[in-house]
């Protein structure tokens, strides 16, 4: 053990254990950006960096043959895991010149102290992420202000539609000329409003104009076709004749009691 003591210079953790924990972080926070083998390198460098936690000597070709893999993939995965910030390879220089065998060193584990860093970050985007719902909602509210019981059923109905932002920032214009009163005028304007949004959804249709000018002329169309259904009814009913009788009854019961001729 005496003869690498100059390890000693690179300890990154005060005890095994300490090592053990990191080395698990690391794993559980990179899990998915792992292969198999990979991660059982990391497993490798940490069961030789006993005597000094979180440093060790190791040669590629001896973590290959242990894991019964290549040197190449071995070359591949050190490279990997350094750019993760999982391990760092220290380079070194023999006594006479030249490259010297590679210290590998694992590193702490950050997760902790990124999470603690950034809570007052998250805690400033929830507020702004509050803060715009709440001016949005409060939008919405004042939309209803001039809108009557069923015109305010008709918003809220819009609002639950898969329609993009831009067009949702004229629903309320379309509410306001949809003249809603009653039930019937209701059904009439939420189904065409629904047969608008999934011809947008699936690219049949195409709103060049603003939504408000679409509802409106489709609106107007579906009126007429009413109007002329009920007129058509009307005039059907007025001129169909009444049931005659193409030929007059005969009554044979009294034809047969006044009969007075014999057969």
């Amino acid at each position: 053990m005496a003869a690498f003591e100059y390890l000693s210079q690179y300890e990154t953790f005060n005890s095994v254990q300490e090592m053990d924990q990191h080395v698990e972080q690391h794993i559980q926070q990179h899990y998915y950006d792992l292969t198999e083998s990979e991660r059982a390198i990391v497993l490798k460098l940490a069961s030789h960096s006993l005597n000094y936690p979180g440093v060790c000597h190791l040669k590629a070709s001896t973590i290959a043959e242990s894991l019964e893999i290549s040197t190449k993939t071995v070359y591949r995965a050190i490279k990997k895991l350094s750019e993760l910030g999982i391990i760092k390879k220290q380079l070194t220089t023999k006594e006479k010149g030249g490259r010297g065998a590679n210290i590998y060193i694992i590193l702490p584990n950050q997760s902790e102290t990124y999470e603690s860093h950034n809570k007052p970050f998250e805690g400033c985007v929830v507020a702004l992420l509050q803060e715009a719902y709440n001016a949005a909602n409060a939008e919405k509210e004042a939309c209803k202000e001039f809108m009557n019981d069923y015109q305010v059923m008709l918003y809220e109905f819009m609002h639950s539609l898969p329609l993009p932002d831009n067009f949702k920032d004229e629903l309320h214009k379309v509410v306001l000329v949809s003249n809603v009163s009653n039930i019937q005028e209701f059904i009439l304007a939420k189904n065409i409003i629904f047969k608008m949004a999934n011809d947008i959804r699936e690219g049949v249709l195409t709103v060049t104009r603003t939504l408000r000018a679409v509802f409106v002329g489709a609106h107007n169309k579906a009126v007429q076709r009413i109007g002329k259904h009920l007129t058509t009814n009307t005039l059907y009913m007025k001129k169909k004749p009444l049931n005659e009788r193409p030929v007059p009854f005969y009554n044979w019961l009294s034809e047969r009691n006044g009969s007075t001729e014999v057969f």
